[in-house]
């Protein structure tokens, strides 16, 4: 009996650390933040009076919100398809037999290798319109941290930069469990490249996929820290993203119930958009 009890215990202790640090850092603060965007509060962080949704009122109605939400709606419809078209390229480039396959694998898994804040510094001086070497090297005189494009354009690089390292791992690796003897059937049968990844690669793939999607849609909603190294949110709110503005009214102007309810729409979208993948992925994604 006493053997039984401490196998049914053991599970429930083996998990216990790793909830502890998520009701702490994790399920505690969110509470938290939801509570602080019903209340007003104090620059100390204390609650003082319970407003409802008033937070939510005003911050819907506010122009600065609108031109965030414009902004990081626009940056995830282009970073996401962008990121997920190199990054699946470049894993198909690396999964073909050569003599370069080991170099590629290492030259896309490189920018794992460097802080993220030492690649935005690195990538603002290259891209300075001035002294910067891409313009120079392709002789164009874009200014990339004045134009709302070529800074939207730069964001977009910036993210695919930081994303692509994990992203080429997980697919290159998904690409790797796809049975040889399945290729050679495939070529045997007469189909090329094109075929044997469309009906053979895709389906078998299509997991990991899914969740290289989905981590791909909640870094572009979370995008916060290139827009803080590199643009700052300019220019004229161009590039001001939900976090970031969320960044400027919690940290900036102290304003912590109106950065908490926008950190609460930002997760209820996140939450949205992977809710409803998670549904379309029930009915079209085959597991093994």
């Amino acid at each position: 009996m006493k053997k039984r009890n401490a196998s049914l215990i053991k599970p429930y202790a083996l998990i216990l650390p790793a909830l502890a640090l998520a009701v702490v850092f994790a399920y505690r603060p969110f509470i938290l933040t939801l509570l602080n965007s019903l209340h007003t509060v104090s620059l100390q962080g204390q609650r003082l009076t319970f407003v409802g949704l008033e937070n939510y009122q005003r911050l819907f109605a506010s122009q600065s919100f609108q031109a965030s939400l414009s902004n990081t709606l626009r940056f995830t419809l282009y970073f996401v398809p962008t990121n997920l078209i190199i990054c699946l390229g470049a894993a198909l480039l690396s999964n073909r037999k050569g003599k370069l396959a080991a170099l590629n694998q290492v030259f896309f898994f490189l920018p794992m290798a460097v802080g993220l804040s030492s690649s935005m510094m690195i990538l603002k001086m290259m891209f300075n319109p001035s002294i910067g070497i891409i313009n120079q090297l392709f002789g164009t005189d874009i200014q990339w941290f004045n134009d709302k494009h070529a800074a939207m354009a730069l964001l977009v690089m910036a993210g695919v930069y930081l994303d692509i390292g994990l992203n080429f791992l997980l697919l290159h690796a998904a690409l790797r469990n796809v049975p040889s003897e399945l290729h050679e059937v495939a070529k045997i049968e007469g189909a090329n490249g094109f075929q044997i990844f469309r009906y053979l690669q895709a389906p078998l793939i299509a997991p990991t996929f899914i969740f290289v999607l989905m981590t791909n849609i909640k870094d572009a909603m979370l995008i916060s820290s290139p827009v803080l190294i590199l643009t700052e949110g300019g220019p004229f709110r161009s590039t001001q993203t939900l976090v970031y503005q969320m960044y400027l009214e919690g940290f900036k102007s102290g304003n912590y119930a109106m950065g908490s309810a926008i950190a609460t729409v930002v997760f209820l979208l996140t939450l949205s958009a992977l809710l409803l993948l998670l549904h379309m992925e029930r009915r079209r994604v085959y597991y093994q």
